[in-house]
Order: structure tokens, then sequence, then C-alpha cells
């Protein structure tokens, strides 16, 4: 089939999905990684990973973080500072130690355990930003603090990414450390700057355009640069997208129908798409032959960050309730995850013969995460 072909195939279908979800009370987003799954490799095959497929689902989870960031507010973020960091260095330190235990138990050798506990550090929220919206819970104290932990994720796992794989190549160096930490601060700079004076001018320049949806079409252009931007620093795009959000919410000539306009482009098209896109690459190749491997790489990966995100929260003041919340949104690997295991990959750091168990258990994971997420804020009903 060509690509318009199933692109209509899986809107139709998520649209299904959506409907059977939601009547049945659960976020419909898990229906739709499923629906991947189904369509994907591991089941029917009628879905295959394509270039258009991958840049759809890109700009879909750009757009999903985009909007994210319209929904910050910059001041909560700041309140939220120092728990943020907390649950990021804890959500981050004890998947790290359980995973390299669990490597190290299956007999991987120690070069490959290190670096698949890496893989295992990373979180990606956009699962979860999804969940939150969909249960009117993204504006909570609970919400700011994961939102604001996974920034700081981003940045601890790039960053042990960077040394660790350096080290373990051989090709680590102080000065690569060092460039890359001087484009981290360049990006900070300027992202100042342009929330300072940039971005109020352009947003204002917008509104004197003769042009139809003038001041979107500039939030969305500014929204592709920031992601741009963020990945030539070697962050992730997504981060950009958030940031450029935040930016724009807090422009005083902020108008509330961007949001919308956005929303209703992100989730007629392309946020549904980067949903299936997680599930089509998982394989049951393998699966039975390492099974308890995928399982306790997969429950270890649940528990370091529940535990290790949740202790965090819990040291910052939170309650047992909202450090349940704050430790189940970040449980989520999704696409950081699946980025960090394909570089090992494509520089033999993660071999043929362990790569589709991490894979698989990298999906399970971003599949089973909404569920934790949606028991934890049943619990703490707005």
């Amino acid at each position: 089939m060509d690509f318009i072909t199933l692109l209509a195939l899986m809107l139709f279908l998520t649209l299904v999905v959506s409907h059977f979800f939601n009547k049945i009370n659960l976020p419909a987003v898990i229906g739709q990684l499923i629906l991947g799954v189904i369509l994907g490799k591991g089941v029917l095959n009628i879905i295959k990973p394509t270039h258009e497929l991958e840049l759809f689902a890109e700009i879909g989870v750009i757009l999903l973080m985009f909007l994210a960031g319209l929904e910050s507010d910059i001041k909560m973020l700041k309140k939220h500072l120092r728990p943020s960091i907390n649950v990021a260095i804890f959500g981050v330190i004890l998947p790290v130690a359980l995973t390299l235990a669990t490597a190290i138990l299956f007999k991987i050798n120690l070069r490959e355990s290190i670096f698949i506990s890496v893989v295992f550090a990373a979180t990606s929220v956009s699962i979860s930003v999804e969940v939150l919206k969909s249960l009117n819970y993204l504006s909570t104290n609970s919400s700011t603090v994961i939102l604001g932990a996974a920034v700081v994720d981003d940045i601890l796992a790039i960053a042990i990414l960077s040394v660790m794989s350096g080290t373990l190549t051989g090709d680590f160096s102080i000065t690569k450390l060092g460039m890359l930490l001087g484009l981290w601060i360049v990006f900070a700079i300027i992202t100042v700057i342009a929330y300072k004076w940039l971005i109020p001018g352009i947003m204002q320049l917008a509104n004197f355009i003769e042009a139809s949806q003038a001041p979107t079409i500039m939030a969305i252009l500014v929204c592709f640069i920031f992601a741009f931007f963020a990945d030539e620093v070697q962050l992730d795009a997504v981060l950009g997208a958030f940031v450029a959000g935040i930016t724009i919410s807090n422009a005083p000539n902020f108008d509330e129908k961007i949001n919308r306009n956005v929303e209703i482009i992100g989730y007629s098209i392309f946020i549904p798409i980067f949903f299936i896109s997680i599930g089509i690459n998982l394989e049951f190749n393998n699966f039975l032959q390492d099974f308890w491997l995928i399982m306790v790489f997969t429950i270890t990966g649940i528990i370091g960050k529940l535990i290790g995100a949740g202790f965090g929260a819990r040291i910052s003041g939170f309650d047992m309730k909202d450090s349940y919340v704050i430790g189940s949104g970040m449980i989520s690997r999704g696409e950081m995850a699946l980025i960090i295991a394909q570089i090992g990959f494509n520089v033999k750091l993660l071999s043929e013969e362990y790569y589709s168990s991490v894979i698989i258990s990298i999906i399970l994971i971003t599949i089973l995460a909404p569920f934790f997420l949606k028991h934890s804020i049943g619990k703490n009903p707005i």
C-alpha cells in the first residue's frame, strides 16, 4: 500500500480504538500504542517503518510537547525547579543501578551492561503528557514537576550517554564534553533572549500580517526553529519544542486561539501517527527465547522510575499520593530510549543478541506506563 492509503487506514483505526478506550474509561493513547503493535512487525506486518512515517511521527511528538509548553506556567516551573531536579536525579540513579544489576545477573558483559543501563535511564514524557491532558491534569503541581524533571532528565541522559559511550568506545575527551556543555549554555542564553525580547516582538508582528491564521503559523514556525536548534546542540528536538511553547505562552500578547489551532492540527493527523509508530517496530522473534530477560528488564524499568522519581518527589515535600503520580509520570521511555538504543547498536555498544530484548522491554514499559499514571491520578481527582 502507498503511504496515503496507509495514512487513511491508520487515522480511521485511530478513531475506532480511541472511541473504544474512551468508552471503557482508559486513555486513548493506550489503544493507539497497542494498535501500532498489531499493525506492525509483531502481528499483522501491514505497516513498515518508512521515511514518511518517521517524518509524520517526529512532527507529532514535536507538536505534542509544544502543546505541553503552551499549557505550562513558567512561574510554576521555576517554583518547582528543585523538586524537578530531585525527581530527575533519583529517577536516573535507581533505574541505572537496577538495570546494571539485571544485565550482569544475566551474564551480559560489563561494557554492554553499562550501556543498557544508560538506555533505561532515559525518560520520555510525551506519552505521560497525553494522559495528563486527557484527564485534565496538566496544570497541577505534580504535572509541572513531571515536565520540569523531564527537561533535567533529558539533559542528564544525554550527558551520561556522551560520557559513557565516549569512554566505552575509547573516544572520550574533556574537550568534547566541554564543547557539549558550551553548546547547551549557548542554547540556554539564546532561549532567555528569545523569551524576554524576540518572541513577544515576533508574535506582535504576526498580528499585523495579512494572512489566514498568521499567529498560529508563526507560533509553529518558532516551534520548529527551536526543535531544530535543540537538535543541533545535541539536545532532544522535543525539548526545543517544549521550550518554544513556554516562551510563546508567556508572551504578553499570547492568543489562546493558537493553542486550540495547534491542537486541531496535531490531533487530527500527526500525534496519533506518533503513538502508532512506537509499536510498529516491536517483533516477537526472540520473545520466548529471552522471555525472562525481557520480563526482568520491563519490571526493573518500571520500578526504577516509579520508586526513584517518586522518592525524589517525596523528599521534596510531596505527599505519597502526589509522589505516586510523579513517579508514574516518569516511567515511560518512548522515543528517547529507542534513539539511545539505536545509537548504541550503530556503534557496537549494544549487540544484535540483546538489541531486540531491549527494544521489546522499552515498548512494553511505554505501553504499560499510562496504566500506572491513570491509576495514580484516579486516586488524586482534581
